[in-house]
């Protein structure tokens, strides 16, 4: 079965979020892909648990995001702005964002409180939205692990989306599982 190909401009997450702030998200992403790779920077897509129409019985797919030049003038001086981590960070939400509509349609997703365990959450669907990313590629599966118990420990009670992105030289990874809240009390 052929790889499922995702393709958009990363600049599109302000439409399709348009009750959130996500300007610096998409910028951030740039800022980061772009040192490791020229647009469209394409994610090799890990899909766990993750049901959806669009993805059907697929367990990976191709996720490319391009951007257009002056958002990569931007990138450039918030780089000269920002530290590294919180720009990973904001760009790896960028990315989520992006799975978030395109591939399990959550919908609206409002921020949770901090301390909840959790970066967003949906009332329509009942789950929460854990996000995270590193520039280390031998850091994604240990940091999915730790993202995936952090999630389920949400004081909702709700299951859990967790992505993690890796940015790297050597290729783009993204982590992307849903996980019950029962995995959780079942161990």
């Amino acid at each position: 079965m052929a790889t499922r190909r995702l393709e958009c401009a990363i600049e599109q997450i302000v439409d399709w979020h348009p009750h959130l702030f996500v300007e610096p998200h998409v910028v951030a992403f740039v800022a980061v892909a772009d040192q490791y790779s020229a647009s469209p920077a394409s994610f090799d897509v890990e899909c766990t648990n993750v049901r959806s129409r669009w993805l059907g019985n697929a367990r990976a797919i191709r996720l490319q995001a391009s951007w257009h030049r002056d958002t990569a003038q931007k990138a450039a001086r918030l780089r000269s702005t920002m530290q590294s981590g919180p720009l990973v960070e904001l760009a790896s939400i960028a990315m989520a964002l992006i799975l978030a509509r395109r591939v399990v349609s959550l919908g609206k997703i409002d921020v949770t409180d901090y301390g909840a365990r959790a970066d967003y959450r949906t009332r329509r669907q009942r789950v929460v939205l854990e996000v995270s990313g590193t520039e280390t590629k031998a850091d994604l599966n240990r940091r999915h692990r730790e993202k995936v118990t952090q999630a389920l420990d949400n004081p909702f009670g709700w299951d859990a989306y967790v992505v993690v992105c890796a940015f790297s030289a050597a290729g783009h990874r993204i982590r992307f599982s849903k996980h019950s809240i029962t995995e959780a009390s079942h161990g």
